[in-house]
């Protein structure tokens, strides 16, 4: 029913929004004239909505009950990823990862494996990603017991034969062989690369990094970092709570704990390399990324740096740089800006679009006056708010499925935040000001740092671009795969 409430409340605004901006009509007005309750919802929390376990040997649990549909959903964050290994074994956690479900245990096969998935309707899963590995599954509530069996067997008995090592090696060489295919690949690997360098944020991945991974090195890697004191298991769905505990006692209690030590991950260098750089591809329209470096996530400007990005390009068809170069100007279909705010160290900002060549120079000076206008002056009370307004709108739906809830509960503490940042987390974008999104706009949004990437046919671009800072020729390599 609340849920209910929250999509009509949501669907009346956007409507009344758009009447408001139109000559009324009858209908309009007799709309105008509707109520409909306050909006009232609070962020789930552990030891209410969602509870919280932790087994003899370290493992943490997640818990929520959900009995609306006879399914049941797990995710296992484990800490190990990318930013913890050196260049030269940048490879080793995506290899690992997927070879650990593609390659079976030394109980079932990975073929029988996907016959059991099949059979039950089933998925098992794994993402590697910066700083965690994520196991998921997905069973209905009458496999549990058989998913959570092939979950355990995943997670502790990979056995990573080197077929599947092979095949996965193959898979990488043929992305690397192909990764100038894409002008929107292109064109986020040379912006990040210039903006971190040889930083894990920034990396590109080379097959002489690729072709050395032996299968010691997979199952040392999975030793190191896969033990129960360095996960945490959250699960929902249609279960009682007190016979899931027993159930991951069962699978996953006798698994031993161990001491682990994550590697310091290196700090990112505040080293601004302005100026244009042009990715020469024969297409018929221009790829453009322009940015730097922005804020980590424990920074207290996150939330007005937030707002200042939704009105700036983040919101869609309500920012600033949408409505300008899509709406008032037609240059483009794709055009908006990003700010980073989850990441450990320092993540980027960029503005983004794609236009024809010959309006090139036109969309970037369009884009780039956003910029500088929202930097040089204040947004209006009715801007604000309603910016405001929206963002707690969209926040609220990121809680929208018990999965969801817990996932979000679970990486509070498994990235160390503050346990209560989300319940505080709507009054504190309530409490920003037209005075914090000039700040964090004056701090973060400098044009003489700015780096511009783009990709198209510079001799089809109205005007050289060298009033955006000095050009630089990035010319596409083929890479070495052999």
């Amino acid at each position: 029913m609340q849920r209910t409430i929250i999509f009509l409340v949501l669907a009346l605004t956007v409507v009344l929004s758009c009447v408001a901006t139109a000559q009324q009509s009858e209908g309009s007005r007799i709309i105008s004239r509707f109520t409909y309750p306050t909006l009232t919802w609070s962020v789930p929390e552990v030891g209410r909505e969602v509870r919280r376990e932790v087994l003899d040997n370290g493992m943490i649990l997640y818990l929520m009950e959900n009995h609306r549909l006879p399914i049941l959903d797990a995710t296992a964050m484990i800490h190990c990823g990318y930013a913890y290994e050196p260049i030269e074994k940048m490879a080793l956690p995506d290899i690992a990862a997927t070879v650990m479900r593609t390659g079976g245990t030394a109980a079932i096969g990975p073929d029988s494996l996907n016959t059991v998935l099949e059979m039950i309707g089933g998925s098992l899963e794994t993402t590697v990603r910066d700083e965690s590995c994520q196991a998921t599954l997905s069973v209905m509530a009458k496999d549990t017991e058989l998913g959570f069996s092939l979950l355990s067997d995943m997670l502790r008995n990979p056995t990573f034969p080197e077929d599947k090592i092979e095949l996965k090696k193959t898979q990488l060489k043929t992305n690397i062989r192909r990764r100038n295919d894409n002008p929107e690949s292109i064109l986020g690997r040379e912006f990040y690369h210039l903006i971190y360098g040889d930083h894990p944020s920034g990396r590109v991945l080379e097959w002489k990094f690729v072709a050395p991974i032996t299968r010691q090195e997979l199952v040392d890697y999975h030793h190191r970092y896969f033990i129960p004191n360095n996960m945490i298991l959250g699960i929902t769905g249609d279960f009682d709570a007190e016979e899931m505990i027993a159930l991951v006692k069962k699978y996953f209690g006798d698994w031993s704990k161990a001491n682990v030590s994550l590697p310091e991950i290196p700090k990112v260098k505040d080293a601004p390399r302005p100026g244009v750089y042009q990715v020469f591809k024969e297409i018929d329209q221009t790829g453009i990324r322009f940015g730097g470096l922005g804020i980590d996530r424990n920074s207290p400007d996150r939330y007005a740096v937030q707002i200042m990005n939704y009105i700036l390009g983040g919101g869609s068809f309500a920012s600033r740089m949408t409505s300008k170069v899509r709406s008032d100007e037609g240059l483009s279909y794709s055009v908006g800006t990003t700010f980073e705010t989850s990441t450990r160290d320092r993540g980027v900002w960029y503005a983004f679009c794609q236009t024809k060549s010959q309006t090139t120079y036109k969309a970037m000076d369009l884009m780039l006056n956003e910029v500088k206008r929202i930097r040089d002056g204040y947004v209006d009370d009715e801007e604000l708010e309603s910016a405001k307004d929206r963002y707690i709108n969209q926040f609220v739906f990121d809680f929208a499925t018990p999965s969801q809830i817990v996932n979000r509960l679970m990486e509070l503490e498994f990235y160390s935040r503050p346990p209560d940042l989300l319940k505080n987390f709507i009054n504190n974008i309530r409490k920003v000001t037209k005075e914090d999104v000039r700040g964090v706009a004056q701090t973060y949004l400098k044009p003489e740092d700015i780096t511009f990437v783009v990709i198209g046919n510079p001799e089809k671009f109205e005007k050289p671009l060298s009033d955006f800072g000095t050009v630089n020729d990035i010319k596409l390599e083929d890479p070495v795969v052999e």
